[in-house]
């Protein structure tokens, strides 16, 4: 620790000037006192401002209560608690996932990773200096500011128009809307810009060694250029499932195959409930909210549940998909608003070859109806999470979101 404590102050302030999480922040200060000094700690008494965006349609109601969305950014974890024993320098005594976000004074806020859900407990009762948080991935998502999802956006990154992206003029999104439309937004535009006006069938978007990929329902992935052009980048899958998601694992990007026990929402769903100015169409017969019922029953339809999985790994020497059987000691994570995988070796509790997944019945106003679950490789099963509370330890705290 001598070594480390001997740093020169400039080089603490130039390490210190890159840590992005407020967590890293505390995290760093609890090193020892000379770091500590170093840097000043994160305020959490005034209030920071969230960040609205004016979404062009179709994506803005009629309320003015909901006139501008707020962009929440969080970072998946792995949370690793540290014990010194006589014998070693330090070992390992448990390790966990979590999803850090922050309050609107600066505070750490822990979700769950799947289903977003805000726990109640906080990281201020722990000693960071016991803590090591590994960061995993970051993830976005759009809320109107009582904290409801932007209705009809499926997926969200935001995508930098220059490396040191901070200010809101600088801001851009890559979303897939109305299930399957790919579309970029810059901060102060007045509308969307359509990447592929070919094709409405885009399921997710990832972010993959530093460049943007996205995958249609067809598997086949394609990567978006810093011009916004969308390049096919791997041959169709033509898996049989109804959805395709994006996940890294050891530097290799996959593509897992959902499939379901219904029909999914298309954007023609989409098409039959809005107007030409992209605003919910209204009829002669409102609901009891005063809300438009064509669109009011879309928003309450019941979603597909999820029944088996297939993983498909890209061979780029030969260009053909390979059917992967196992996972190995990896566990896929699909959340809702971004997915990754992690080492069951470096969890409490975890056991590795599963994918965890969050089925929700119904989207608008909140998730509802749903429960994260379990698939496992070796047979094929699938459990909810409430009645396998032994996968439930890889997350932190273990009780959260594990039923509907």
């Amino acid at each position: 620790m001598s070594q480390w404590a001997d740093l020169p102050k400039e080089l603490l302030e130039m390490i210190s000037k890159r840590l992005d999480l407020r967590v890293e922040v505390l995290r760093f200060r609890a090193v020892c006192s000379s770091w500590r000094c170093s840097v000043s700690p994160p305020s959490f008494d005034q209030e920071i401002p969230p960040l609205f965006l004016k979404l062009p349609p179709p994506f803005r109601t009629l309320d003015p209560i909901f006139a501008d969305a707020v962009l929440m950014q969080t970072t998946i974890c792995r949370m690793e608690f540290l014990c010194n024993y006589s014998n070693s320098s330090c070992s390992l005594a448990k390790s966990s996932l979590v999803k850090v976000g922050e309050s609107k004074h600066g505070k750490l806020q822990p979700f769950h990773p799947l289903s977003n859900q805000e726990t109640k407990d906080s990281f201020m009762s722990l000693n960071l200096l016991d803590l090591k948080f590994v960061q995993l991935s970051k993830a976005c998502l759009l809320k109107w500011p009582g904290g409801i999802s932007v209705y009809g956006i499926n997926k969200v990154v935001v995508f930098p128009l220059s490396a040191g992206c901070i200010d809101n003029c600088e801001l851009g999104i890559l979303a897939i809307y109305h299930e399957g439309k790919l579309g970029y937004w810059r901060y102060g535009d007045k509308e969307w810009t359509l990447l592929d006006d070919r094709n409405f069938e885009y399921d997710d978007i990832i972010v993959y060694e530093g460049q943007f990929y996205v995958v249609d329902r067809w598997g086949t992935v394609s990567w978006i250029d810093s011009s916004l052009k969308v390049i096919q980048y791997s041959p169709p899958l033509y898996g049989c499932g109804g959805q395709k998601n994006l996940v890294e694992s050891c530097g290799d990007l996959y593509v897992v195959d959902r499939y379901l026990d219904g029909e999914r929402r298309t954007w023609k769903d989409y098409e039959d409930v809005m107007d030409t100015n992209d605003n919910p169409l209204y009829e002669d017969v409102m609901d009891t909210n005063d809300n438009p019922l064509r669109f009011w029953r879309l928003m309450n339809k019941a979603r597909p549940m999820t029944v088996d999985f297939r993983v498909y790994k890209l061979d780029e020497e030969w260009g053909t998909w390979v059917d992967i059987k196992s996972l190995g000691d990896r566990i896929f994570i699909l959340g809702v608003d971004c997915s990754f995988s992690v080492s069951c070796r470096d969890l409490s509790g975890g056991k590795g070859n599963c994918i965890y997944f969050y089925d929700s019945l119904y989207v608008g106003e909140r998730m509802s109806g749903g429960a994260i679950h379990v698939f496992r490789f070796e047979d094929h099963s699938i459990d909810n999470l409430a009645v396998i509370p032994d996968y439930s330890e890889i997350f932190w705290p273990a009780n959260i979101g594990s039923s509907a």
